[in-house]
C-alpha cells in the first residue's frame, strides 16, 4: 500500500443541496479539525460516552454505505440514510488508517423525513495510484441553530481499490507455457490434511468439514423448509433489529455497519451434540482463488514479476472450544479458542519467471493473524499412489483451521499454542475431487451486486459468536482481513499480532513478514542434494524393451527429514508418469531396470525422481487402509536419457 495518496489536488468547494432530487453528485470539502469538533472525540466514537446520544435523539440513521470506482481513477462513496426529524444534515468522513487526521465534509442540505435516500458524494480530492486501503468512520450530522453539529449516527466502512495486475491480466508478457490463471491456480490448489480430535470429557469424535461455498450457503440449501436459513442479523447496536435474508439488495442496504450487522449462518450450535454436520453437509464445497503479479523480496532476491496464487478457505464454524467442553457445552474456555460461525484462513503460493515458464519458489500458511513461509523445496507436495504433484499439502489445525507445513507439534503455531496438538494429520484428505475446480475471484473494484463474488463487497462479518458477551470479529472479506480486527495495527504494524499488512491486496508484503517468522520444522531441505549421476548410465535395446544400466542417483539430506524412500519414473507417450523402481534414500537405484520400447520418444526417455514421504496414520473412526495409496513429496529431479 505504500504510494497509495500522493498529493492533494485541490480543496473542493461544498455543493449545498436543499431539494433532495436535485443532489445528483456531493462533493467533499476537506476540513482539519473535525475530530475534535465532533463530541471532542480522541478515538472510536463507541468508545466515548457521548456516543448513547446516538440512540436518544434518534433523527436519523445511516442504513449502509458502498464505495465504487470509475475507470478514470475517480472514487464515489454512495450513502444510504432514513432522516426520522427533518432539517440541515451533512455527512463526515473521517479516515483512520492510512489516512492519518484526515476529514471530509459534504453537505446533504435540508433533507425531509420518513424517506429512505442515497446520496452519491465525491469525487474524492485524492489520487489513489494503486492498492489501497482505509478505514474511514461516515458521520451523520445535524446542524443546530447555534452552529454546533449535533451527531446523529455513525458508521465504520473501508476503502478498498485493487491492483490492476490480477488474474489473466497479471500474466501478460510471462512465459506460462500457455496456462491460464485458472489452470494455474488448479494446479496448486492446495490438498488439505484434517485431524481427529476426541473430547475426552464427552467421548464425542470432530473430524473437520471442507471449506464451503458462501454464495451457496447465503442462497440456502436446496431443500428449504424455513428453518435453516441464513440471515442478516444486529447483535450490538440496538438501534434495529433485522432479520432479513441475505439477498445483494440487503446486504448492500447494511453495508459499511462494521459491528452492527452480521450474516447469521443455519444455526449449527444449539447443543454440543446437536447434529450440526447435518446441516453443514446440505452446502456443497468449495475453495477460492486468485493471481496476483507484484515485486517480491524472497531471501534477499528481488523478483520484480512474482506471480501469487492466492487460496480462501472459508470454513462453516470454529468449533475449537467444544473440543474442551462438558457435555453440556457451556465451559467456554478462550484458551482453547473461539467458538464462532465463520472461520476464514488463506495460503499463498509463490512463482517466479524460469526458463521453462513459471516454477515455484514458496508457499505462505497464515496461521491466525500470522503465519509462516517456507521455500518450495520444504513444502509437502500430494503424491497419489507416488506419483509428484504440485499441489501443496496443508496440515488444518481440528476446529482453528490454522494451516501447517506438517503434523509436528513442534511447529510454530503463531496463537497460543493450542493448536499444536491439532494438526496430527490423522484425519480425511480434501482435494480436488472434494472441493473441484478453484473459484477464480476476480479484483473487488470489478465485483457489482447481483454477482456471484458480490458477498466479497460486504462489510460486516460472516456468521455470529457462540461466546455469551463475545463478538466474532474475525471473519470477514479476504479482502478486510486482517484490518478489521485490529484496525490500529494496519499501517503501524504497531500491534503485535498481525503483520500490518493487508494479506489479500498486498501480499508480497504479508509473504516477506511470514518470511521472518521461523516455521521450527524438523528438517531444511535447501541444504540437501536431490539428482540423478548419469555418468556411467548407459541404456540397451532389447526386443520389446529398453534396458538401462548404471543410473546413479545422488540424495544428501540437509539435516533430519522423514523422507524414507526414493521413487523413480519415466514419462511415457501420453505425458503420464509410470512407476520404473524405488529404493531406500540412503541407498542406490536397482541397475538393471526396464521399460517398455515404445515409451521413447524421439530418441529420449525421461525420467522423473521424487522422494516418498509416508502420512500420518489415520485415527479412529478412520479404517487403516484408508490412506491407502497416498504419499507426499518434498524433491524431485528430472534428467533425460539419450536412446542410441
Amino acid at each position: 500500500m505504500t504510494g497509495a495518496l500522493s498529493v492533494i489536488r485541490s480543496f473542493l468547494i461544498v455543493a449545498f443541496c436543499f431539494g433532495l432530487t436535485s443532489c445528483s453528485i456531493i462533493q467533499p470539502a476537506l476540513t482539519i479539525d473535525m475530530k475534535d469538533r465532533i463530541c471532542n472525540r480522541s478515538g472510536d466514537i463507541k468508545e466515548v460516552a457521548a456516543a448513547e446520544a446516538i440512540h436518544r435523539v434518534n433523527q436519523g440513521i445511516i442504513e449502509g454505505s458502498n464505495w465504487t470506482f470509475e475507470d478514470s481513477g475517480k472514487i464515489f462513496l454512495e450513502v444510504q440514510v432514513r432522516i426520522s426529524v427533518p432539517g440541515d444534515y451533512e455527512i463526515a468522513l473521517d479516515f483512520h488508517e492510512p489516512f492519518e487526521d484526515l476529514q471530509m465534509r459534504s453537505s446533504l442540505g435540508g433533507v425531509q423525513a420518513g424517506r429512505e435516500e442515497t446520496f452519491r458524494i465525491g469525487p474524492l480530492p485524492h489520487e489513489f495510484t494503486g492498492a489501497s486501503f482505509a478505514e474511514v468512520s461516515l458521520l451523520l450530522m445535524k446542524k443546530e441553530t447555534s452552529g454546533e453539529a449535533l451527531l446523529i449516527d455513525e458508521v465504520d466502512t473501508y476503502f478498498l481499490r485493487d491492483t490492476d495486475l490480477v488474474n489473466d491480466a497479471a500474466l501478460k508478457g510471462l512465459d506460462t507455457r500457455g496456462l491460464s490463471s485458472q489452470a494455474l491456480l488448479d494446479i496448486y490448489a492446495p490438498i488439505l490434511k484434517t485431524d481427529i480430535i476426541t473430547n475426552p470429557n464427552t467421548g464425542i469424535v470432530y473430524i473437520d468439514l471442507p471449506p464451503k461455498n458462501i454464495s451457496a450457503i447465503l442462497a440456502g440449501p436446496s431443500e428449504k423448509d424455513g428453518k435453516e436459513q441464513a440471515m442478516i442479523k444486529s447483535d450490538l447496536w440496538q438501534d434495529q433489529v433485522f432479520s432479513e435474508l441475505p439477498t445483494s439488495a440487503h446486504r448492500r442496504e447494511f453495508n459499511g455497519r462494521k459491528d452492527d450487522y452480521f450474516i447469521d449462518l443455519p444455526q449449527p450450535f444449539e447443543s454440543i451434540a446437536h447434529p450440526w454436520r447435518d446441516i453443514v453437509s446440505l452446502y456443497p464445497n468449495a475453495i477460492y482463488g486468485r493471481l496476483i503479479r507484484t515485486p517480491l523480496l524472497w531471501e534477499g532476491t528481488l523478483h520484480p514479476d512474482a506471480v501469487v496464487l492466492q487460496y480462501w478457505l472459508p470454513y462453516y464454524v470454529n468449533h475449537l472450544s467444544i473440543l474442551k467442553t462438558d457435555s453440556q457445552g457451556k465451559s467456554w474456555i478462550w484458551g482453547a479458542g473461539n467458538y464462532h460461525e465463520g472461520e476464514a484462513e488463506n495460503i499463498a503460493v509463490i512463482l517466479i519467471p524460469g526458463p521453462h515458464g513459471l516454477k515455484p519458489l514458496g508457499a505462505a500458511y497464515a496461521k491466525h493473524f500470522k503465519g509462516t513461509a517456507e521455500p518450495w523445496e520444504n513444502v509437502r507436495k500430494h503424491a497419489p499412489d507416488g506419483i509428484p504433484t504440485a499441489h501443496p499439502v496443508v496440515y488444518v489445525a481440528n476446529g482453528s483451521h490454522a494451516s501447517f507445513f506438517s503434523p509436528d507439534p513442534g511447529e510454530t503455531s503463531c496463537g497460543n499454542g493450542v493448536d499444536a496438538p491439532m494438526h496430527s494429520g490423522g484425519g480425511l484428505w480434501y482435494g480436488g475431487k472434494e472441493l473441484g475446480k478453484v473459484r477464480m475471484m476476480p479484483r473487488i473494484n470489478e465485483i457489482k451486486y447481483g454477482d456471484e463474488f458480490d458477498f466479497l463487497l460486504f462489510t460486516g462479518r460472516f456468521g455470529g459468536s457462540y461466546i455469551e458477551g463475545a463478538v466474532n470479529a474475525f471473519n470477514r472479506s479476504p479482502y478486510m482481513f486482517p484490518y478489521v480486527l485490529y484496525p490500529k495495527f494496519s499501517i503501524t504494524g504497531s500491534w503485535v499480532a498481525g503483520s500490518g499488512f493487508n494479506r489479500w491486496i498486498d501480499p508480497a508484503s504479508e509473504i516477506q513478514y511470514q518470511a521472518t517468522i521461523p516455521s521450527k520444522l524438523g528438517y531444511d531441505n535447501r541444504k540437501g542434494r536431490f539428482s540423478f549421476d548419469t555418468a556411467a548410465a548407459h541404456i540397451t535395446k532389447e526386443p520389446g524393451q529398453l534396458r538401462i544400466e548404471g543410473l546413479g542417483f545422488s540424495f544428501e539430506k540437509g539435516g533430519q527429514s522423514p523422507v524414507e524412500q526414493v521413487a523413480v519414473y519415466f514419462r511415457d507417450r501420453t505425458g503420464t508418469l509410470q512407476k520404473l523402481a524405488s529404493f531406500n534414500a540412503d541407498g542406490t537405484p536397482p541397475s538393471p531396470m526396464y521399460l517398455p520400447a515404445d515409451a521413447v520418444q524421439n530418441g529420449a526417455v525421461e525420467l522423473v525422481a521424487c522422494d516418498i514421504v509416508d502420512p500420518p496414520s489415520p485415527k479412529p473412526p478412520l479404517p487403516q487402509d484408508s490412506f491407502q495409496g497416498i504419499f507426499e513429496s518434498f524433491l524431485t529431479a528430472t534428467v533425460t536419457l539419450v536412446v542410441p
